[in-house]
């Protein structure tokens, strides 16, 4: 019985090596060492190596960076510097502002209900490269303050662009064009910033009598963060065809001094010469302007220097105008606006306000639907009182305002 057991010992002792194959010639024998026993759980942490380079591989040459990474390594998307040449087959907009206003001035005071601003725009792209655009609005036939219209002084619609254009790229230039009632390149610049339209035009506009749109032709060059814009035409705006043989020029230049996600800073600069009307009065500008945009708000501000105002061509003055739109809580916005134009001779018209806004429904784009509570305040003395185009005397005026911008594309 011991010896039966005492072999049994044996035998299990040396089955492992007689299971490993015999080592062939040249050949290293196997590792028989028994592996470690497996552990559940987590691994214990090693302490970090202080000497390794944590830096991210760089991406293999040629690569570009991700719009998803982060933006310390400078691969955050950035908003283009100009829009580029659009070319979606259809663009659509529909633009109303409707306003229910008292107003305190001398004399009796005043409550109305008015439609301060309709209008609607269309583009149709020609191929990849060329677009007809038509823009009308309508406005009161009598002059602001008149009372001598169409029928009395009823709401009219009158085309305020009526152009064909078209764009091409060479390398870093872009070029692109207009002609046929095109939209001036100093009220369009200031506009294309500008978010309070629903309470004042620009100052450039209320107080100087600047037309939006002229029949002319308007080249553009952009090459990187700059764009120069030339406009000839006839400088009588949309009221007048020519009436003397001059033409009026316009240029703009524009540079985007700061454009980043969360700040984009315009500055601009425009001349302007030309003349007006059968007695060929001077309409002369020169000035600038600037507009800050961030997720927040907006603002911006303009200088003008006149000479030449309305039908006076003796009248010089200097315009200064500044606004601000910013957002306080989700869907809630405060506004601020001013302008004042004082003249060389003596005088001054101003127009300063507020407002608080509610944006109740949106689309999260372009598109936008206000309800406005406001103020607006206009004064006048001196030169500034006679002059047309441009508001007369004092007035405190109370404004519950609903506008509204709804744009429609179609690729």
């Amino acid at each position: 019985m011991i010896r039966t057991a005492m072999m049994m010992v044996l035998v299990a002792a040396t089955a492992p090596a007689l299971a490993q194959p015999e080592p062939r010639a040249g050949e290293a024998p196997a590792d028989v060492t028994p592996a470690p026993p497996t552990v559940e759980g987590p691994p214990s942490a090693s302490p970090p190596d202080p000497t390794a380079d944590r830096r991210p591989a760089p991406p293999p040459a040629g690569a570009t960076a991700s719009a998803t990474e982060p933006a310390a390594r400078g691969a955050a998307s950035l908003p283009p510097v100009f829009a580029p040449w659009p070319t979606s087959r259809l663009a659509l907009e529909l633009e109303l502002t409707s306003h229910a206003r008292y107003a305190s001035k001398a004399g009796t005071n005043l409550s109305e209900l008015r439609l301060d601003r309709g209008e609607l725009g269309a583009r149709i792209s020609l191929g990849r490269q060329a677009a007809a655009e038509l823009r009308v609005e309508a406005i009161r036939s009598a002059l602001e303050g008149g009372a001598l219209g169409i029928d009395g002084d009823s709401t009219v619609v009158r085309v305020k662009y009526a152009s064909v254009g078209g764009g091409a790229t060479f390398g870093p230039l872009a070029l692109d064009g207009a002609f046929g009632f095109t939209p001036d390149p100093w009220i369009r610049t200031l506009e294309d910033g500008y978010t309070l339209k629903p309470l004042s035009r620009t100052g450039s506009e209320r107080l100087l009598g600047w037309a939006t749109s002229d029949l002319a032709g308007v080249v553009r060059a952009a090459v990187g963060p700059a764009r120069l814009s030339v406009a000839v035409g006839n400088g009588e705006g949309p009221r007048y065809p020519e009436r003397n043989t001059g033409k009026t020029s316009t240029a703009v230049a524009e540079v985007v001094a700061v454009n980043q996600p969360s700040l984009r800073v315009l500055v601009a600069a425009v001349g302007r010469d030309g003349s007006i009307g059968v007695a060929r009065v001077r309409d002369r500008r020169a000035g600038g302007g600037a507009t800050v945009s961030t997720p927040w708000g907006r603002a911006g501000a303009e200088v003008i220097k006149a000479w030449g105002i309305g039908d006076r061509g003796d009248a010089e003055g200097l315009e200064v105008g500044g606004w601000l739109d910013a957002r306080i809580v989700e869907r809630v916005f405060v506004a601020a606006r001013g302008a004042s134009l004082g003249f060389t001779g003596g005088g001054r018209l101003s127009t300063f306000g507020g407002a608080i806004a509610v944006e109740p429904w949106g689309d999260g784009g372009r598109g936008r639907y206000r309800v406005w509570l406001a103020l607006d305040r206009v004064t006048s003395s001196g030169a500034a009182m006679p002059l047309p185009d441009a508001d007369a005397g004092d007035a405190t005026i109370a404004m519950l305002i609903v506008s509204a911008l709804a744009p429609l594309v179609l690729d």
